[in-house]
């Protein structure tokens, strides 16, 4: 396997992880939301699309958890309000500017 199918090979499962959801339903989202890790968290919804039909970004937003919270509510309920702040926004931007 070359170089390049091998980096597009690791990114599709990178992708795929931002997505998988625990016992709870949480992403990796809701637990760096949770914590107050905001540059894990720009890394994370910044690598995705935010635009197109259906983006990826969007649909990583606003996933919800068995008990019907998304990664900004999370964020909020622990005191992480910038945090709470910068994922509404930009989920704001993409359903209403995209």
């Amino acid at each position: 396997m070359d170089s390049s199918s091998e980096r597009l090979r690791l990114a599709r499962e990178q992708r795929k992880r931002l997505f998988e959801q625990d016992a709870l339903g949480r992403t990796a989202l809701f637990y760096a939301a949770e914590e107050g890790g905001e540059e894990q968290i720009r890394k994370m919804i910044f690598r995705l699309r935010g635009t197109g039909l259906f983006p990826p970004r969007l649909a990583l937003l606003t996933i919800k958890d068995h008990a019907g919270l998304t990664a900004a509510d999370v964020a909020e309920a622990k005191g992480h309000q910038e945090i709470a702040r910068l994922l509404r926004a930009e989920q704001f931007r993409m359903e209403y500017f995209e």
